[in-house]
């Protein structure tokens, strides 16, 4: 004969593990939500946001060994700037340009720009060209390089602000354009997707 304290252990057994059942349900269903803002798929790739931007792992050019490519803006929301004529002709460059005009009024923020698309063409796991800092102008002993200088093995970029925010190939030059500064930044971070092939022009 069953005795009630053992019908009493018995009930608080199952209400317990109702319960666990039910804070494990909760704590998966729960967790991806949370974090949905914090990893996130885009084309195929995995992102991670973190203190410095986004951050993912990709492999290019049949490397052995990942890159971590840390960018400051999320790729969905440069979807709006668009993409003019063929930048991937800067993968077949030796050496790349940044050259922007030393009279335009443009502050640090726009070397952010600069130093982004740098740290991803200069990177040995990614692409491995070097690049190099210009003015359209001579200025300080800087070296000078305009869209003219554009040839089989050297490539220009050129940041500049204007009326739209847009990037443009033009005879092999990409100009790299911000109605801001800050446009300026999430537009060269737009170039970058589109050169890794993770945007689509």
């Amino acid at each position: 004969m069953t005795q009630p304290h053992d019908r009493t252990f018995k009930t608080i057994l199952i209400i317990l593990g109702v319960i666990l059942v039910l804070l494990f349900l909760a704590i998966y269903f729960w967790q991806p939500s949370q974090n949905s803002d914090y990893f996130f798929k885009y084309n195929g790739f995995q992102f991670q946001q973190d203190q410095n931007g986004y951050k993912l792992t990709l492999y290019i050019n049949n490397q052995n060994v990942p890159a971590i490519v840390h960018l400051r803006e999320d790729p969905r929301t440069l979807e709006n700037i668009p993409v003019e004529g063929n930048v991937q002709v800067l993968r077949t460059k030796q050496q790349i340009y940044v050259t922007l005009d030393p009279y335009a009024n443009l502050t640090g923020k726009t070397t952010i720009g600069a130093l982004e698309i740098d740290a991803i063409l200069d990177n040995p796991y990614l692409f491995s060209i070097p690049v190099s800092s210009a003015f359209t102008v001579p200025f300080a002993n800087a070296t000078v390089k305009t869209c003219a200088d554009v040839n089989a093995t050297e490539g220009v970029i050129l940041l500049q602000t204007g009326e739209e925010t847009l990037i443009r190939e033009t005879q092999g030059c990409i100009t790299v354009q911000g109605v801001t500064e800050e446009d300026i930044i999430r537009a060269s971070d737009r170039l970058i997707y589109t050169l890794l092939k993770i945007m689509d022009p």
